[in-house]
């Protein structure tokens, strides 16, 4: 049996729930904008979705640097998970996690 240091077994746990939480998130944007597109909209409303951009979102798990946000060609869509220019988790809720 191979030991792993601790410093190193605590930089691969870190690093896999920052993984984790990044996919849960661009898991939960992507179904978001999949609702926005078939339901949100109004039936005269020729939108189409347009790819991704890449952003920086600071969580109280660690800093996500490549989170895909899905956006829409007429640039209406916005996700309900943060706002626009928000980078970092608990802005609006300063004051409600530890380290925050």
């Amino acid at each position: 049996m191979t030991n792993v240091p601790q410093n190193a077994y605590n930089d691969l746990l870190d690093n896999a729930v920052t993984q984790l939480i990044k996919d849960k998130l661009e898991l939960l944007l992507r179904e978001e904008i999949k609702n926005f597109m078939e339901v949100e909209q109004s039936e005269n409303t020729r939108n189409f979705r347009n790819g991704y951009y890449e952003r920086t979102y600071d969580t109280c798990y660690g800093k996500i640097d490549d989170l895909r946000v899905p956006r829409d060609r007429n640039g209406e869509f916005h996700t309900q998970l943060f706002e626009p220019y928000q980078r970092r988790e608990g802005l609006a809720r300063r004051g409600s996690h530890p380290d925050v």
